[in-house]
């Protein structure tokens, strides 16, 4: 039985492809430690209420924006506490459905509505088919509809599908076949994509699952997705839709296991990714009754808990991180240490550059590992020329470049590190094909990109073949229109 170490992924994945996302954890004091809550993005902002904290149930409004936190208080009637509610935002309202009271056999059925203008909350009374009581169920939004996949009711497990339409406050029991509906369960996930709901594993009352389902609103019709490959089986996970993806994070497994996976479900292609999670400080990611909430490309996980254990912090996946422009690296340490002191040495010197007068002393085994050099020496011994003559650079340029070759690294100060410099240094490498330094100079040059600059470094990009540079560009450009 799999067994998570608190950041591993699920074992379960069904394309060899692993793609990677950037994630940034933040730790506060005004985080609250709770489970079971909701988060909702409304004008920048998430809103979160309710939730569970080991003890008790609450009815606390935290706002989160730009890294800080506000605990508000609302006016109105304002709901009991509770937790495994939904919230779902339509237009500027934000609607609580159900819960778990902590009193009494059942959940409750309410539906709160609290706008979040004015921080106003309104107990609706609501008209048509209502449900029973829901808890641990999902909430999505199609249009003007509220659709509930009812879950559980705090007694028993169910799959009826019902719509609360949030302009007449009418609710309506979704029929459809009986043979074609999800079997019973609670603590699932759903998301929306292209007018189709999607349900994603749960707890059917004796074991967890992994199963996808899908209800296509303008069929009305059920069917069950069958991708090769699923992640693990588990409840208390998150899903939600970015573009044409879906994410599914973390979730409990057997035997309080709990998972800080993050998966990828492509409704396109049916099939499931795991999308590996870089972080620069290593922490427990794994849990489950947690919130997940996207803004743009950005993923916003709030609270949780695996086992006994509540989180006190946040983190955020970039789903749509910069590309990672990578240097190549030809170079040997020990060997640049020797080499270095041989530069622009006429000490077995072999070859000489003259750029604008200025001689420069090199050697040939050392620049021959470069494609250019060798056929270069090679048609020099030919013609039995010792002296090369450069006329379309600055010797100050040129012998940078010697340096680089001898030593792995440049000569600059900081004056020099602009776009300019490194512009000349990106040209002579794609002429001489200097792999090494090439990738040096896009690395560099993709740190030095603003609104300003933007337009010439793509154009060298494209002028000078440089396809990590161009490809940062154009993910530069996405994310500042």
């Amino acid at each position: 039985m799999f067994q998570n170490d608190g950041n591993g992924q699920s074992p379960n994945w069904c394309s060899s492809e692993r793609q990677a996302v950037k994630v940034i954890r933040n730790n506060t004091n005004q985080c609250p430690a709770i489970k079971n809550h909701t988060s909702v993005h409304y004008k920048n902002q998430i809103f979160i209420f309710g939730g569970y904290d080991s003890k008790k149930n609450h009815n606390d409004i935290h706002i989160y924006k730009d890294g800080n936190w506000t605990k508000c208080k609302a006016n109105g009637k304002i709901p009991e506490s509770r937790n495994g509610h939904t919230a779902t935002v339509v237009d500027n309202k934000m609607y609580v459905i159900g819960g778990w009271l902590g009193s009494g056999i059942y959940a409750s059925r309410d539906v709160y509505v609290l706008d979040l203008d004015c921080l106003n909350w309104t107990l609706v009374n609501t008209m048509g088919e209502v449900p029973g009581p829901c808890n641990m169920h999902s909430a999505d939004q199609i249009g003007q509809l509220i659709f509930i996949f009812r879950g559980g009711d705090g007694k028993d497990y169910l799959n009826d599908l019902h719509s609360f339409n949030t302009k007449t406050n009418m609710w309506k029991l979704v029929q459809t076949a009986e043979n074609q509906r999800p079997p019973p369960r609670a603590n699932h996930s759903s998301a929306v994509w292209q007018n189709k709901l999607l349900i994603f594993g749960g707890w059917d009352g004796s074991k967890r699952l992994n199963d996808l389902h899908c209800y296509d609103v303008t069929t009305n019709k059920w069917c069950e997705l069958k991708p090769i490959q699923s992640p693990s089986a588990r409840a208390g996970m998150c899903m939600t839709t970015i573009e044409n993806k879906i994410y599914l994070f973390g979730g409990s497994g057997p035997q309080t296991t709990c998972f800080g996976d993050l998966q990828c479900y492509d409704p396109i292609k049916n099939a499931w990714t795991t999308i590996e999670l870089q972080d620069d400080e290593q922490f427990d990611k794994a849990r489950a009754g947690h919130s997940m909430t996207a803004i743009g490309n950005l993923i916003y996980i709030f609270g949780g808990s695996c086992g006994s254990y509540y989180f006190k912090d946040y983190f955020i996946i970039d789903t749509d991180p910069p590309p990672n422009i990578s240097v190549t690296d030809f170079n040997n340490i020990s060997l640049n240490q020797y080499f270095r002191a041989f530069f622009n040495s006429p000490k077995y010197s072999d070859i000489i550059f003259v750029v604008e007068d200025k001689h420069l002393y090199a050697h040939k085994i050392v620049l021959s590992r470069y494609e250019m050099f060798k056929k270069m020496f090679e048609w020099e011994y030919k013609n039995q020329q010792q002296k090369v003559y450069i006329n379309d650079c600055s010797n100050q340029i040129f012998e940078q470049l010697l340096y680089f070759i001898y030593a792995g690294d440049l000569q600059c100060d900081q004056f020099q590190q602009s776009v300019e410099f490194y512009r000349q240094f990106l040209q002579l490498a794609d002429y001489y094909l200097i792999p090494d330094l090439k990738s040096l100079c896009e690395k560099q040059l993709s740190l030095l990109i603003d609104n300003t600059t933007f337009p010439k470094i793509k154009l060298y990009a494209e002028q000078m073949n440089a396809n990590q540079l161009l490809k940062f560009c154009e993910w530069y450009e996405s994310h500042n229109n």
